[in-house]
């Protein structure tokens, strides 16, 4: 399935404070965990990632943006500054999914986040178990 994240308020927050231009407001946004850890087991599920974003199409920002993706593990297979087509948009947090499943794509979402959780406290059950605590 190919999965479109919307960057700001999905898979970062934005900055408080920052009066700056947009290369400091994006190295100085706050990763949204559980969402970049839900792109990492739908990777593994190999689901196509792709990011999209309304930020400046231009060489400086793609540039942060990409250096503050990988600083922080985002798994994704492209980064585009433009809407694709045929694919299921998430426009709301994961987490945050299930209360917006009216619309069809965040339904989507919310059903594979939730089969997420599952796997998610099972392996963190295991781990407990075996006496792994990382």
């Amino acid at each position: 399935m190919k999965l479109v994240f919307n960057l700001d308020g999905v898979i970062c927050t934005p900055p408080k404070g920052i009066q700056f231009g947009i290369i400091e407001y994006i190295e100085h946004s706050k990763p949204i965990v559980n969402a970049i850890e839900f792109m990492t087991w739908l990777k593994q599920k190999e689901h196509d990632i792709i990011i999209w974003t309304n930020r400046p199409n231009d060489l400086a920002v793609k540039f942060a943006t990409e250096q503050w993706l990988d600083f922080h593990q985002v798994p994704y297979q492209r980064l585009l500054f433009d809407r694709p087509d045929d694919a299921i948009y998430v426009n709301e947090t994961p987490s945050n999914s299930k209360y917006y499943a009216y619309d069809d794509d965040v339904k989507v979402v919310a059903e594979l986040f939730e089969e997420w959780k599952k796997e998610w406290r099972n392996d963190r059950q295991h781990k407990q178990r075996s006496g792994d605590t990382r």
